[in-house]
């Protein structure tokens, strides 16, 4: 059995991933704060087991309780692949910093950054002990933001950068342990996702860059989410996974 946990699995690319793992073989656990109606109907008519648990991903202890919660249930002697999936996030706020409330600051740090970090530390304590023949993969989800500074974007920008240098640091303990998991933030590139409308719709004078987002729209250069969880649930799978912490997947 293979073991998938997705945060955010109610939209865009955690929708899509969760719903191109779905079958027989698989055992999902999607984190997300709305219920997933569709996808337990679909998990149920393809004989897959899954575990939709509703949560908010910046109640962190609360994050890491519901996926203590969750693998408390699992066998680990039947299960041969065990991923963690952390692809929840927040574009907002997106305005200059000095008109930045510290709530809002809070919020995104908290999603973006400080939810993978102790799901990742959680998933990785919990699952030390499985069986040698478990494959333990943990994946971030991160952006090109991570790396290109954007006028009114900078807590999205300064958390992804975070997160990525957060991967580099555990791949680099997990690479020292007998049996240590592997470890990589992956970009998926620009997708046509609720995250992208959000950019659009902002008022004018917030983002300096909306109006290349809004091109990129126009032009038809936006990813759908199906395409993206597709080429990022392959490299998942190849045997390059791990081998680089950060992975532009739009060069691969």
């Amino acid at each position: 059995m293979k073991l998938t946990i997705i945060t955010g699995a109610s939209r865009g690319l955690g929708a899509a991933m969760a719903g191109l793992l779905i079958g027989p073989t698989h055992h999902l656990v999607c984190m997300a704060r709305s219920a997933l109606p569709d996808l337990q109907r679909r998990a149920l008519a393809a004989g897959c087991a899954l575990d939709a648990r509703r949560v908010d991903l910046s109640d962190i202890p609360a994050a890491v309780r519901t996926l203590e919660e969750s693998l408390s249930g699992i066998d680990p002697d039947v299960v041969s692949e065990a991923w963690l999936i952390n692809n929840a996030g927040t574009v907002l706020p997106v305005r200059p910093a000095d008109q930045t409330q510290p709530a809002e600051i809070v919020a995104g740090v908290a999603v973006n950054l400080a939810a993978p970090m102790a799901l990742t530390a959680a998933f990785l304590r919990l699952t030390a002990n499985w069986p040698e023949r478990c494959q333990r993969k943990v994946v971030n989800v991160t952006s090109g933001a991570a790396h290109k500074p954007y006028q009114g974007w900078s807590v999205y920008c300064a958390t992804k950068a975070a997160l990525d240098q957060f991967t580099r640091c555990v791949a680099l303990e997990q690479q020292d342990l007998p049996r240590g998991a592997r470890i990589a933030s992956l970009a998926p590139g620009l997708m046509d996702t609720e995250m992208q409308a959000v950019i659009r719709n902002l008022p004018p004078g917030d983002f300096k860059e909306q109006p290349r987002f809004l091109a990129a729209k126009q032009s038809g250069q936006l990813v759908a989410p199906e395409a993206a969880a597709r080429r990022l649930i392959a490299y998942i799978e190849s045997s390059d996974f791990g081998m680089e912490p950060v992975v532009d997947l739009r060069h691969h």
